[in-house]
């Protein structure tokens, strides 16, 4: 029931496609025979077999949208090689060899980057803690106290940096880098 209804559909849709190109089709469908049409797409069916350049035109296209892609230009040598141009595909492929090394190190340097970043907090708490120990042992030491004020600074533990800083002017309040360090620390105070 649903194909009869399907095929009904299609012969109206198609009726009413061809009506716009009927009195220019017409003249032409009854000079042509089925037998020339059938013919001539057999021969381009055939051509499409024996000529094999589709690869390289791929190849040609992938790497023409995506010139910094590695593996479009592999694609391409390849094609290139299939092709019997052996110089092109030898150029081609060095280029996709650049491109990969170029984005091997720009990958590289991102993730350290990266890695910098997240690793940073961890480091910078394992000095505060190495410098704390120093302070055990001298305790009324004002640079320790200043290297202690920015680190904590830096992790974000603004009331300890704040104390730490205390503690430092206290011991040198006429001291250039105390004051410089008390500007870092308490912005808002002129």
């Amino acid at each position: 029931m649903k194909i009869k209804k399907l095929v009904r559909y299609t012969k109206v849709l198609g009726k009413r496609v061809y009506r716009p190109f009927k009195p220019i089709l017409n003249p032409l469908l009854k000079r042509l025979k089925l037998a020339y049409v059938l013919a001539g797409l057999v021969l381009i069916g055939l051509m499409g077999s024996f000529w094999n350049t589709g690869n390289r035109y791929w190849a040609q296209e992938r790497a023409g949208r995506w010139p910094w892609s590695s593996r479009a230009h592999s694609q391409m040598a390849l094609a290139w090689f299939e092709a019997g141009n052996e110089t092109k595909a030898l150029e081609e492929l060095k280029l996709g060899n650049d491109l990969l090394i170029i984005k091997t190190r720009a990958a590289e340097a991102s993730l350290k980057k990266a890695e910098d970043k997240v690793t940073q907090p961890g480091k910078v708490r394992q000095e505060i803690a190495s410098w704390e120990k120093i302070l055990e042992t001298r305790p009324n030491y004002r640079d320790v106290y200043l290297r202690l004020a920015i680190l904590n600074y830096q992790v974000g533990e603004i009331k300890q940096a704040q104390s730490d800083w205390e503690k430092a002017n206290y011991l040198d309040p006429n001291n250039e880098e105390v004051i410089k360090v008390g500007k870092i620390i308490f912005p808002a105070q002129p």
